[in-house]
């Protein structure tokens, strides 16, 4: 799967791969959105995307954000991500998407009219089809959401679905409740929600090895954490084993601990951290 950046698209190197990934294609399908810790909710619009590039010949793509747009739009409010990026990709790359396009959130990116972006898609990266959720809205003071789009799509000649909100026993799925779940230690909710096990990303922060014992602060984490409490988890390993440890997270650590008459894996060796569901 190969990963563009935004502000390189007028590059030629860029320019070159797209035509190379259109090459025998009619173009290309995406997606956008923040997709933090893609859930069930996601499903429908990433499913559409993998049939409509088989039934149009087309590459399926999604347009994303280096991290979720929430952190500059509520600084200092916003609780932290589901996922990390190389976790999204992972997953990304799992359903079978050939690129993904990430954006910087920054303020120029910010001040771009909603007409613009879909101009750059459809000329640049040779958009023919593109997916959202119901509610999507993008642009300058979000100025174009879902009619806009279809006016767009009428004009530019491209194909446009709004994909319905997907619920779960009534209950919206969002990266919201995710959190919600997350922060409450309700795993199972969690999982039922995303649709695979909570995971942190151990190689997102610096971990610190005193006595067969792993610590880092909470603040080295961008995801979201549990509240306070010991919990029993499993340590995925990049050989695919899982290891047995126990987890603290208190006012200013995350702790992680062998149990007793064990030891842990090699930090090398450790890919992610999950929580067990009781």
């Amino acid at each position: 799967m190969k990963i563009l950046q935004w502000d390189c698209l007028k590059t030629d190197e860029t320019r070159e791969y797209i035509s190379i990934l259109c090459a025998g294609r009619q173009g290309t399908a995406l997606t956008i959105g923040g997709f933090d810790g893609p859930h069930l909710g996601h499903e429908s619009l990433f499913a559409a995307i993998l049939d409509a590039s088989r039934k149009l010949n087309l590459s399926p793509g999604i347009v994303t954000f280096t991290r979720s747009p929430g952190i500059a739009k509520q600084p200092g409010k916003y609780p932290g991500d589901v996922s990390t990026l190389n976790l999204r990709l992972a997953k990304f790359e799992q359903k079978g998407f050939e690129f993904v396009l990430l954006i910087d959130f920054s303020g120029d990116f910010g001040k771009m009219s909603g007409g613009t972006f879909f101009d750059i898609l459809v000329n640049i990266v040779h958009m023919r089809y593109v997916a959202v959720g119901p509610d999507f809205r993008c642009g300058h003071r979000l100025d174009t959401g879902t009619a806009e789009i279809a006016a767009i799509s009428r004009k530019d000649g491209f194909q446009f679905d709004s994909i319905q909100q997907v619920d779960l026993d009534g209950q919206r799925i969002s990266s919201s409740s995710v959190r919600t779940a997350i922060q409450s230690a309700d795993f199972a909710l969690a999982e039922r929600l995303l649709g695979h096990p909570f995971l942190l990303d151990f190689n997102a922060p610096e971990w610190q090895l005193s006595e067969n014992t792993l610590s880092v602060p909470n603040r080295s984490f961008t995801q979201i954490l549990p509240r306070r409490g010991e919990y029993h988890v499993d340590l995925n390993t990049i050989s695919g084993k899982q290891v047995d440890a126990m987890l603290c997270i208190n006012g200013e650590r995350v702790i992680v601990s062998p149990l007793e008459g064990s030891f842990l894996p090699s930090t090398s060796e450790i890919s992610t951290i999950q929580f067990r569901l009781s």
